[in-house]
């Protein structure tokens, strides 16, 4: 439960500050959004800002699970904000869009079925992890297995966020 607490934390907090580093990244991840969503261009820049605000409190929830008694909550956020993704992710791919994701803010790859897929797999981790936590009760973890944990979970957070870099290389 920790691990994925920790990956999905990662994952969020990276994508957060992707986006918000430079000006010129939200205004890329503005105009991904308005058009992986369908949305007005009017409505491109409020919609960039939810979904930044709600990234930044899902990883507030996550990094402090005591905010709910014992993170569930946090991790049901996470799994909804994930599946709410990867719903815009396939919708955009049924329309034919081929703009760039811009999930962790720089990458011009454009939106694939492995954006949804990774998302899909994301959640599911997040429903899994608050199944788990509900199950064990807050059961607290030792030093040396948060160490494991925080280790384990950095590997993942590279691999998820460095995807599409990876999947280049191994072609």
């Amino acid at each position: 439960m920790l691990t994925v607490r920790l990956v999905l934390t990662g994952v969020f907090l990276v994508s957060v500050l992707t986006k918000l580093r430079t000006r010129r990244a939200f205004g890329e991840f503005t105009t991904a959004v308005r058009r992986l969503g369908g949305l007005p261009t009017g409505l491109g820049t409020p919609a960039a800002v939810v979904v930044v605000a709600v990234e930044a409190g899902t990883v507030v929830m996550l990094a402090a699970p005591g905010l709910d008694g014992d993170g569930r909550a946090g991790l049901l956020l996470a799994g909804g904000l994930l599946l709410g993704f990867a719903a815009v992710l396939a919708t955009a791919l049924r329309r034919g869009t081929t703009a760039a994701c811009r999930c962790f803010g720089g990458s011009d790859e454009p939106v694939n079925r492995r954006h949804v897929a990774r998302n899909a797999v994301l959640a599911a981790c997040a429903v899994a992890g608050a199944a788990a936590t509900s199950a064990a009760g807050g059961t607290p973890v030792a030093p040396p297995a948060a160490v494991l944990c925080l280790v384990g979970a950095s590997v993942a957070v590279g691999a998820v966020v460095l995807l599409d870099d990876l999947l280049h290389l191994l072609r």
